[in-house]
């Protein structure tokens, strides 16, 4: 079981659809290592909560619940 790794924040530049404009896209890199290990908590698609606490980042699942009370309230 894999319970923490090393790894990078970088950022990519790609190209944008007007010439000469770049954007940026941010990146953190998840060894397979960890992402194919049973523990870990994400699926292919799920939708995350990332937020920063101090110094820390938090990535949660996004929850399910409160969507499902949000359709049904709609």
């Amino acid at each position: 079981m894999v319970k923490k790794i090393v790894t990078r924040f970088i950022i990519a530049k790609k190209k944008g659809r007007k010439k000469g404009v770049f954007y940026k896209s941010p990146r953190i890199y998840l060894s397979t290592k960890l992402t194919d290990d049973s523990s870990f908590p994400f699926k292919e698609n799920d939708r995350v909560l990332v937020k920063i606490q101090g110094k820390k980042l938090i990535i949660e699942k996004y929850g399910s619940k409160i969507e499902k009370a949000k359709r049904k309230n709609s």
